[in-house]
């Protein structure tokens, strides 16, 4: 990647209001921010942060820039230095990414090697006499010759290796052409991965192609419907969105994006015409992916299918967006049972986009639908669990208007009067406050390995809870080697689509080994305090973490300080310190905490 994109991918990793308000004060102002000015003196508020266009403007001394350029003036730094401090913040280490010149040149490789292949696709879909049985199945879906052009289908033959024999024709090396996934290095030879499938080639937000899902065309028997190119170092599942190459620009234009489950669901909703529309890659939604739509969008439409399945789905991405950004979401919630039948059953439809807009419902409604046995429940125990996990909902909302909004509508769906709700909500809310208290009383003392066994034991009951951890910590930092190694064989086993009966079998033994290291720590409480449990968990955990660390550098600089060519070292650890200040307060002061 070149420094531009490498620059733009950072930026697309951050808020730009997120970062300012380390150093100042922000107030809410309609979509913007504002604040007194820190690079001139005044009594009126005349700095403007505008989180929709990613920019600073001070009206007051004309200062402006991006979120570099501000980390750049507030801290004396070069433009450069501010990149490398904010993408060392999320997990991109500047010289690395840049300097690393095989890297770069596999890198390269592996864009020539998908080129190549794109051809040798589409070639086989277009012109050959084998793809035809492709080219029917496309019609029956109706999806005509221009829109796979768009989306640059094609189709893998039935040989063994032609894709092999292919690309040695194009003089590139046995170790590249295995290393870009395409094909298999066997005992009895060279397969290609991709054989007698649709091919859906996969884009990055750059339009390089990075990977290839596989479609069977006849459904045949034992044969997964889709497969995936395995990643390689320039296709990671987690960190790539299908069409957001094509929807970015709509997109920001209205500012909403619709997020479907698969490849034919982004496709079909083309086809009538709505071009924001992006798929995970046969994963559950993530927090990288929501990083790329969260600077672009100010509202998520989910449209997943029409099954319990899908709904619980919908559910836990409703969870990763609201407990993470301040966007809005809606739930498409259609009479059909995906948005490809969608697709199809609207064929005289003069507007299809508002057609469809009229299916979506709020996350109460969504809620009073996927708990529908609770609400209509004569026990009285029922309907008060449905309420509270409406209050949970709630409790993430980060706007308190929506949060004021949203218990009005409670109090209809549930035929309770405002006031009870709100006074209730309250008490929950209070409740979560003195629960997080004895929590941390009781937790206080735990060292930080067992802080990350107690993590990976909550997220071991409730697998969608990796992404709000992803979101807060990286993997790597993990300390505790169980800890570590359950995490990351989760997150790879929720991104395979095929998973073998050893991966299982494995993923249960780290879990019970895990079971057996916290059992003499659990809290007496079920498993409906666990995403309350986990928050106050990861709390505690960063908080243990940033305490650890600033004794780390203390100790650091009081090892170094009669050294004079320590100076700029020691300024680094002392900026480091300030930093790891903030983020702590922040934290207490949004989860109201005064006594850790």
């Amino acid at each position: 990647m070149d420094l531009r994109n490498l620059i733009d991918e950072i930026k697309s990793r951050v808020r730009i209001e997120d970062i300012i308000s380390r150093y100042i004060n922000l107030k809410k102002s309609g979509k913007n921010y504002i604040a007194l000015c820190p690079f001139h003196s005044e009594k009126t508020p005349s700095f403007t942060v505008s989180p929709e266009k990613g920019f600073y403007h001070c009206f007051g001394c004309g200062k402006s820039g991006d979120v570099f350029t501000f980390v750049s003036e507030i801290e004396k730094i070069t433009f450069i230095e501010a990149v490398r401090k904010i993408g060392k913040e999320v997990g991109i280490d500047l010289e690395v990414a840049i300097s690393s010149k095989n890297t770069s040149s596999e890198i390269q490789v592996l864009k020539a090697i998908n080129s190549e292949t794109l051809k040798f696709f589409s070639y086989y879909l277009t012109k050959s006499k084998e793809g035809q049985t492709a080219r029917e199945y496309l019609r029956s879906r109706k999806i005509n010759a221009s829109l796979a052009q768009k989306f640059y289908l094609g189709y893998a033959p039935p040989y063994v290796n032609a894709l092999y024999k292919y690309l040695k024709s194009k003089y590139y090396t046995d170790k590249s052409i295995f290393s870009s996934g395409l094909v298999l290095n066997t005992k009895s030879g060279t397969v290609d991965l991709f054989r007698d499938r649709l091919i859906i080639p996969i884009f990055n937000q750059y339009n390089e192609i990075v990977g290839f899902g596989g479609r069977v065309i006849n459904d045949k028997e034992g044969s997964p419907k889709y497969i995936n190119v395995p990643e390689t170092a320039i296709f990671k599942k987690r960190n790539t969105l299908f069409g957001f190459n094509l929807a970015k620009r709509k997109a920001e234009e209205e500012k909403s994006i619709f997020l479907v489950e698969g490849y034919f669901d982004v496709i079909s909703l083309h086809k009538l015409g709505i071009e924001n529309v992006v798929a995970p890659l046969g994963t559950s939604f993530t927090i990288e992916q929501l990083r790329l739509l969260s600077n672009i969008v100010d509202t998520v439409y989910i449209f997943f299918d029409n099954d319990k399945a899908g709904m619980n789905a919908a559910e836990r991405a409703i969870q990763l967006i609201v407990s993470n950004y301040d966007i809005d979401v809606k739930i498409v919630k259609t009479p059909f049972k995906d948005p490809d039948e969608f697709a199809r059953s609207e064929k005289n439809i003069s507007n299809p986009k508002a057609e469809l807009l009229k299916y979506t419902i709020d996350i109460l409604d969504f809620m009073k639908i996927q708990y529908e046995n609770l609400l209509k429940s004569l026990n009285n125990s029922d309907k008060m669990s449905f309420v509270f996990r409406c209050f949970y909902f709630i409790s993430l909302l980060r706007n308190v208007f929506k949060k004021s909004e949203f218990l009005r509508k409670l109090s209809e769906i549930t035929s309770l009067r405002e006031e009870l709700i709100i006074s209730e909500f309250q008490k929950y809310e209070n409740k979560l406050k003195i629960d997080r208290e004895s929590f941390f009383s009781g937790y206080n003392k735990s060292s930080i390995n067992d802080m990350e066994l107690l993590l990976a034991y909550v997220v071991s009951k409730e697998h969608p809870l990796i992404e709000t951890l992803k979101s807060e910590v990286t993997l790597d930092s993990i300390k505790d080697e169980t800890a570590k190694l359950y995490l990351e064989y989760l997150d790879n086993f929720l991104l395979e689509e095929d998973v073998s009966e050893e991966c299982v079998n494995n993923l249960h033994f780290l879990q019970s080994e895990i079971e057996s290291k916290v059992s003499h720590m659990l809290p007496q409480q079920n498993n409906t305090d666990l995403r309350e449990t986990f928050d106050s968990l990861l709390v505690l955990y960063k908080l243990k973490v940033f305490k650890e660390r600033r004794k780390q550098i203390k100790e650091i600089i009081e090892r170094i300080s009669q050294d004079q060519n320590a100076s700029d070292f020691i300024n680094e650890l002392l900026e480091e310190r300030n930093v790891i200040a903030r983020e702590e307060n922040n934290i207490k002061v949004k989860k109201g905490i005064n006594y850790v």
